[in-house]
């Protein structure tokens, strides 16, 4: 991985460029200074072993990957690389690759900006992991912007950024750069956001433990190689584990000026195992233009990885308290923040949270109504089942008239998704909390039906009445509902007993139905469930329900 970027960021990415003999005593000198004009200085690092194997984020087959680049990567860069002239529609200043490396026309990426001059990944939800060497003190760290969603989504297009994607440096919890004085050798660095990133983004999760990789294990690396927008290069393999020292390892990784800092992935459970901090040399000279230099996947020196466990050691020793990196359980989240528009009542552009339940637990999950719940504006809220299929929704479940509370008692255990909008396409924000309770025993029923022609469940439908009281929720359909089963296209619906509709689901599960109500305050009594086919088609089978 070679190190290059603009000099206008007044930094140098991969600031290594050694031996592996040299490295025993410690990191090389940097070597160029920043120009007057914004070129791009260069020092050795960048590298492709075997075949070129970067690839554009949304072009990548692994969804697991793509998700870490979307999620959880940062570019770091100076604030003059970014026009925040519309806080929508953030743009990056500077030169194309091609331009600034001078590259020959058929090199791959050259259209590219290079905006970036190093990498890091969220590790918790106001935490980025990146090099040492990306963040000398706190007075760079804070003139340092940490960039999300720097990729593209198809070829020649970015993704769009916006103010609420770029944070600043609040705080430097942990960093160590060696020296030629140490036996061994790490460059790594633990920047505490200005800000949560979460929910809008993602931590990658850290491998645990201090035990060294494989020789031969595949690993992948993204980032920002050369400042470019995320490349993922999964084709990489470890070729020296250093078992011995534990400091770093040497692997086979495309990597890049730019990459420096960026997240390396073991790639059995895509774990966040190590940090990309030196390499071989970027870019060779062919005729009047350059190319990438290339390396066969046994020649050059490799690619340095600082084994990620030294970052996690340092930091719990300073930062004991914290429970995602430093404890062997994880947080429950009880609640998350959220802000959004134009989400068409929750059905576009929400903001997701999960919570996992055991078969007959009782959610009550709100913007209202709950402890530590809060609105502003008008939200819209959506439970989807472990199936991805729709179980609940509210708008207006309190007295406010504008917050949104739903009370359901899962009928399959798995993680469900809480979805938050807003109704129709205004502006809401505020925070979603969530209880779970044991719920009481079940009762439950069912009935067959084969009807046709009902108009969507609208005539000649198949009834059966249930009693609710307040609080108590009804599931019921033609699926997801245990003893639940169906032929054709259904339909369901549920009324009271002023016979008004109060839910219908058409397609949960396919071509089958299914629908959840828990009866609000005041609003006990007989409900009848009606089911019947979509259209003019025929239908049959048996309706289930529950009520808890």
């Amino acid at each position: 991985m070679s190190v290059s970027a603009p000099a206008f960021r007044a930094k140098l990415l991969g600031t290594l460029f050694c031996t592996l003999t040299a490295l025993a005593c410690g990191p090389g000198p940097e070597s160029g200074e920043p120009e007057q004009q914004p070129e791009l200085t260069e020092s050795s690092a960048p590298v492709v072993y075997g075949n070129d194997d970067r690839q554009d984020v949304y072009a990548h087959p692994n969804a697991t990957l793509r998700d870490r680049a979307r999620q959880s990567t940062v570019a770091l860069m100076s604030a003059s690389a970014l026009n925040t002239t519309n806080p929508n529609n953030v743009t990056f200043n500077g030169k194309t690759l091609g331009q600034y490396a001078n590259l020959c026309t058929d090199q791959r990426f050259r259209n590219d900006p290079t905006a970036a001059y190093c990498s890091g990944t969220l590790i918790d939800d106001d935490l980025v992991l990146t090099a040492g060497h990306c963040v000398e003190d706190l007075t760079d760290c804070k003139s340092a912007r940490f960039v999300f969603k720097y990729y593209r989504t198809a070829e020649g297009t970015l993704e769009t950024v916006t103010t609420q994607d770029i944070f600043t440096c609040k705080a430097l919890l942990a960093r160590h750069l060696s020296d030629e004085t140490e036996d061994t050798y790490v460059d790594f660095a633990i920047v505490q956001l200005d800000r949560s990133a979460a929910p809008r983004f993602t931590p990658a999760p850290v491998r645990p433990g201090d035990a060294p990789l494989a020789v031969g294990a595949n690993v992948a690396v993204i980032g920002s190689g050369s400042g470019i927008p995320f490349k993922i290069d999964s084709g990489g393999s470890v070729r020296d584990n250093s078992a011995e020292f534990m400091d770093y390892f040497v692997a086979t990784t495309d990597t890049f000026g730019g990459n420096s800092g960026s997240g390396v992935y073991e790639t059995v459970n895509n774990t966040v195992a190590g940090i990309l901090v030196f390499g071989d040399e970027d870019y060779v000279a062919r005729g009047s233009c350059n190319v990438v230099n290339a390396c066969t996947e046994t020649g050059c020196e490799g690619e340095g990885i600082i084994y990620v466990h030294n970052a996690i050691k340092e930091f719990c020793a300073r930062n004991s308290g914290n429970v995602r990196l430093c404890n062997a359980t994880p947080p429950v989240p009880t609640k998350y923040t959220f802000t959004a528009s134009s989400t068409a009542s929750a059905t576009r552009n929400t903001v997701n949270g999960t919570v996992t339940l055991a078969a007959g637990q009782k959610l009550t999950v709100g913007t209202c109504g709950v402890t530590g719940a809060a609105v502003t504006g008008d939200s819209y809220l959506r439970l989807r089942g472990p199936s991805g299929s729709e179980v609940a929704s509210n708008d207006d479940g309190c007295d406010s008239g504008v917050g949104s509370k739903i009370t359901y008692t899962a009928t399959v255990a798995g993680t469900y998704e809480v979805r938050a909008g807003c109704y129709q396409n205004t502006s809401c924000g505020g925070t979603v909390a969530w209880e779970i309770a044991q719920a009481s025993a079940a009762t439950q029923g069912s009935f067959t039906f084969d009807v046709s022609n009902t108009a969507n469940a609208t005539t000649g439908t198949a009834n059966s009445d249930v009693t609710l009281q307040a609080g108590q929720s009804l599931s019921f359909g033609s699926c997801g509902v245990a003893g639940a089963s169906g032929t054709g296209d259904t339909v369901v619906r549920l009324f009271n007993a002023a016979n008004q509709q109060v839910t219908f689901n058409d397609d949960a599960c396919g071509s089958l139905s299914h629908a959840a109500y828990t009866a609000p305050t005041g609003a006990g009594g007989t409900y009848q469930i009606r089911v019947g086919c979509f259209g003019a088609s025929a239908c049959s089978g048996t309706v289930a329900w529950t009520i808890q």
